[in-house]
């Protein structure tokens, strides 16, 4: 994908002070520890998101079902994945690779299609809200501290973010991403997230600049992907991941901290708001 502007991260000193001999170890080694977990392990499905098949027994992947990987698999599209937990407790995206994303392949060996779900940090931390964010007037580094990481994830098909981060006379928030080798832009001037007006695959938009428009002027924010996920889809896999843990009659508070971890590692940032009110109204209906 063509860079176009900002967002350059500096290497990390430590980094610096790496031998080439010590990263490819290093990477050797992690590789060599997914691909036997991916060979010998034991996974309970915990979400699906398109259409993934077993190539030796020919069934597709559901919700709930317990696998062992020593196959291939079809994909039915470049953007479908599923979310898996391991035996000892560890999250999983089982998902296409970038080298499969450049050749068009959808058709894998498991192992390779296995990656571990990044730990992120704590919820209270990782999950913003007006509520729980501290801010000091409105400007590009305000709305940058609310998305906070590289992934952010809406609950239906749009949401506004809140007003106390957001100029509307002075700004349009302006999407800019690639699709197919095509630069797409959708401005909102009311920053309102529309499934509607984006250009979705799967469920999330990969890599969308995110800036400030003012009259010609664009401030650049951040650079995120965005997905969307449905309030029963995440009922599901709140049910899933319990059952999953064995932790169906864990107290009240134990399971609220399972699952604002479970979104955090799985989706990054959701509204403090509208993640607390979906998690209050699936423990309310258990």
């Amino acid at each position: 994908m063509k860079k176009y502007f900002f967002l350059e991260k500096t290497i990390n000193e430590w980094f610096e002070c790496m031998s080439k001999k010590s990263v490819i170890c290093v990477f050797c080694c992690c590789f060599s520890i997914t691909s036997a977990l991916a060979q010998a392990g034991v996974y309970d499905i915990i979400s699906t998101t398109g259409t993934i098949v077993d190539k030796i027994s020919g069934q597709e992947l559901q919700v709930g079902d317990r696998v062992s990987f020593q196959t291939e698999l079809e994909f039915g599209s470049l953007h479908d994945r599923a979310v898996l937990l391991s035996d000892d407790k560890a999250k999983f995206f089982l998902e296409l690779p970038r080298s499969a994303h450049i050749n068009s392949q959808l058709v894998i060996a498991s192992n390779q299609a296995l990656a571990p779900v990044r730990v992120r940090s704590t919820p209270m931390t990782s999950v913003r809200g007006s509520s729980v964010l501290v801010v000091e007037g409105v400007s590009p580094k305000t709305l940058r501290e609310y998305f906070s990481l590289d992934a952010f994830t809406i609950i239906g098909n749009s949401f506004t973010l809140p007003v106390s981060i957001c100029d509307r006379e002075k700004y349009d928030l302006l999407f800019r991403y690639e699709i197919d080798d095509e630069i797409e832009e959708y401005v909102s001037s009311d920053f309102t997230i529309d499934r509607d007006k984006l250009t979705v695959q799967g469920n999330r938009v990969s890599e969308c600049f995110l800036l400030l428009r003012e009259g010609s002027q664009n401030t650049p924010v951040t650079q995120v992907t965005i997905t969307f996920v449905e309030k029963e889809q995440l009922f599901r896999e709140f049910n899933s991941l319990l059952n999953a843990m064995d932790q169906t009659k864990t107290e009240t508070g134990a399971v609220r901290a399972m699952l604002r971890q479970y979104c955090a590692d799985v989706y990054g940032v959701i509204d403090g708001h509208s993640l607390e009110a979906t998690i209050n109204e699936f423990l309310d209906s258990r």
